[in-house]
């Protein structure tokens, strides 16, 4: 085997072993079908599909979805079915507006139970209704669905089990690294104004959504006694206020600044800047690793570095050449330091808190 291959094998991983749960999940949901003759087992194979996800959690979450969305379209079809028969076009016609229509408002403000309407169609106007009767073909729908469903989380959770837990440090890694590139950019903001950050907040903003995803379905595995893992959704709290106190000074910095304030504060600025995306960096490294952090007693040195730098211009009169707006700008600019330097710091504690558990397991 090539060194290429083993490397894309190993950085496709989870997608490979994701396809072979696919394909355990549909021929044991299919062999099982047969075992129980059911007489449509194809939504059993279907369901195994759809509810095998990235991760436990996921795999739980489509299964409980699509059970409650099937058991409610099913009983509104059959009952429907029943009140309203239909033996026209314009009575099938009524019955569907009757069925269809709250479970269409049902999924209007919960879209994950779309499945509901889909299988009230399916009890009113599948050819099985007419042999079985509406709750007959109606129980086998469901039996079918809860049938794929089990076999879905139960494959997921015995072959080769894929954690949230390691989608949502994977996830935050990513987006700490897009904040440092952020930070970097900003570095020289102070003297030749704010940077032309291209699709990088766009890409922050996708990876925070991947994260709240993630983390999501981690605590759905907690819940379900799946994980033993601690609390990730403070991970993903403190990623987007970094998120908004970086996207703040950048927004800070898209007005030129004056020549004595550039003298004064541009250097203190670059230090801090640089020394954050550096932080930033060595975060997104340790996470998905569950390293340490490190300890980076310069940090702080430099953040009360800039706000000395702030103090001193106001001591000494400097700001009172400057527009009201200047001044806010200014005073802005150490709000956000000191508001970023606190939530960095909480960014920390919590890839420590990640490097402890990881140490706690392997004890």
């Amino acid at each position: 085997m090539t060194p290429r291959i083993r490397a894309w094998l190993a950085s496709n991983r989870g997608r490979l072993w994701l396809g072979l749960r696919m394909i355990i999940s549909a021929l044991l949901a299919y062999g099982l079908a047969l075992a129980f003759g059911l007489t449509q087992g194809y939504w059993a194979v279907l369901t195994t599909i759809i509810v095998t996800q990235n991760s436990v959690g996921g795999s739980l979450k489509a299964a409980i979805d699509r059970l409650v969305g099937s058991v409610c379209g099913a009983l509104v079809g059959a009952v429907t079915a029943i009140v309203l028969p239909a033996h026209t076009p314009l009575a099938v016609g009524l019955a569907l507006v009757v069925a269809v229509g709250p479970l269409a408002m049902l999924t209007a403000f919960a879209p994950n139970y779309r499945i509901a309407p889909i299988t009230a169609i399916i009890v009113l106007m599948g050819t099985g209704a007419a042999t079985l009767g509406p709750f007959g073909f109606a129980l086998d729908r469901v039996l079918e669905i809860t049938l794929g469903s089990v076999v879905g989380v139960v494959v997921s959770v015995l072959i080769v089990p894929a954690r949230a837990e390691v989608q949502v440090r994977g996830a935050a890694s990513e987006t700490a690294s897009l904040l440092a590139r952020i930070m970097t950019a900003l570095a020289s903001a102070m003297q030749d104004g704010a940077p032309d950050l291209g699709t990088l907040p766009s890409q922050v903003e996708a990876a925070l959504a991947r994260l709240g995803a993630a983390a999501d379905e981690a605590a759905r595995e907690r819940r379900s006694r799946l994980s033993d893992q601690p609390d990730l959704e403070p991970l993903f709290r403190t990623l987007r206020r970094l998120q908004q106190d970086i996207l703040a000074l950048n927004r800070l910095f898209g007005v030129g600044w004056p020549g004595p304030v550039q003298a004064t504060l541009a250097p203190p600025w670059s230090a801090y800047a640089n020394l954050v995306a550096e932080a930033l960096q060595g975060l997104a490294v340790a996470l998905p690793a569950r390293e340490e952090p490190l300890e980076r007693a310069a940090l702080g040195a430099a953040s009360a570095d800039f706000s000395s730098s702030v103090e001193t211009m106001r001591r000494e009169g400097m700001t009172h050449a400057l527009p009201t707006d200047g001044v806010g700008r200014i005073l802005g600019t150490a709000f956000r330091v000191e508001q970023l330097q606190r939530d960095l710091a909480d960014f920390t504690e919590r890839v420590r808190e990640v490097a402890a558990h990881g140490r706690s397991r392997k004890s």
